[in-house]
């Protein structure tokens, strides 16, 4: 008779957790489908909802997909860049030895206007992934 009260509420909990997932499942793959991209990037972009990824590049244009709070500063500052300048959506980047030069960016980091609760998609200039910085 214990046993049964002890398993319904488990069970009742269990199914929650799994419409949970589920839901967010699929409301991030509606909004990736608006983005243009599809069920492939579906599970690392679960990842990168319960911050479990910092984000993973798509194609070979320097887009990723990313968190859409502002963690990147931070990142790439552990790896020796520093934010010199930045104009609307764009941050320009800049090694810290070439600190003095105001002229030269290494690279640049495109926040565009596609993002949504779930992630936010990036573009990053230069020859750089965000895998290198990760």
């Amino acid at each position: 008779m214990k046993a049964k009260r002890i398993k319904k509420p488990i069970i009742a909990i269990a199914i929650l957790i799994a419409a949970f997932f589920v839901l967010t499942e699929c409301c991030i793959y509606y909004y990736l489908k608006s983005c243009g991209y599809g069920i492939k990037e579906l599970p690392q972009t679960t990842l990168v909802y319960f911050h479990l990824s910092k984000g993973f590049s798509v194609g070979d244009s320097g887009k990723f997909i990313g968190r859409h709070s502002d963690i990147y500063d931070e990142l790439f500052e552990e790896n020796g860049y520093y934010m010199s300048d930045q104009m609307g959506l764009v941050k320009y980047f800049k090694n810290a030895e070439n600190k003095n030069d105001d002229y030269h960016h290494d690279f640049d980091l495109f926040y565009s206007y596609d993002w949504c609760h779930w992630f936010r998609v990036y573009a990053l200039g230069g020859d750089h992934k965000i895998e290198d910085f990760i």
